[in-house]
């Protein structure tokens, strides 16, 4: 496996444990948001179906599906996987701190973070989960304030001389206003004083523009899969 995969899914892995993840037979999952089930390695086999699939949970894989048949199993969505090698970086706009971006570590910031994260990508978070990162030495939550309003969110997590970027999401209501590469610069910042060889990140279609911009390489795809009759 490639190193700079190898390094995108090991921060991955981290970061899902971090959220609560409990192990059980080899694999990890969610009580609750972000409701994942997962192998450290992101392979899957053909015993996974929709009947032995826990539950409202969702199985995401690096494993190419092309040709395996996933009983009772629907693609739910595919992420590019992508990374900034920070030493071959030329586009990426290093050292670009933002004054309304704010790390937090009050717990009841953590859930109006969770009420705009949840605007921004659509779904409802689980504010205890977040409030659990904030004392996380690895983890670092994010929020752009504009009047006192969260107008976006983002998460990085440490994992050796890897940086990954999650939840990086602008609430609707603030978006076109340059929020997300704000945060992006805010993010590679951190990344460069960290010393970090390796900044990652799991991108949707609506991010790759701007993430190839900044220097980011594709890696492969990360396919969610849910049982049929949840899909």
């Amino acid at each position: 496996m490639n190193l700079a995969l190898k390094q995108n899914l090991n921060n991955l892995n981290c970061f899902w444990q971090a959220l609560n993840g409990e192990e059980n037979n080899g694999f990890f999952t969610h009580k609750s948001w972000p409701n994942k089930h997962w192998q450290a390695d992101f392979n899957v086999s053909d015993s996974i179906s929709g009947s032995t699939l826990p539950k409202n949970k969702v199985i995401s894989t690096i494993t190419d599906l092309t040709n395996q048949k996933m009983s009772g199993l629907v693609v739910k969505n595919q992420l590019v996987v992508m990374n900034l090698v920070l030493e071959q970086s030329v586009n990426s706009p290093i050292g670009k701190t933002h004054s309304k971006i704010v790390k937090l570590s009050r717990e009841d910031d953590a859930i109006k973070w969770s009420q705009g994260c949840g605007q921004a990508f659509g779904y409802e978070i689980d504010a205890s989960v977040i409030q659990s990162l904030l004392n996380n030495p690895n983890a670092s939550v994010f929020a752009y304030f504009i009047d006192d309003k969260i107008a976006g969110t983002a998460i990085s997590y440490l994992s050796g001389d890897t940086l990954g970027i999650h939840q990086l999401g602008t609430v609707p209501s603030f978006r076109k206003m340059g929020i997300a590469l704000a945060l992006m610069e805010h993010l590679l910042e951190q990344a460069s004083n960290q010393k970090c060889r390796f900044v990652s990140l799991q991108a949707s279609q609506s991010g790759l523009r701007m993430y190839e911009k900044l220097g980011f390489q594709s890696f492969g795809k990360l396919t969610s899969l849910v049982a049929e009759e949840y899909s």
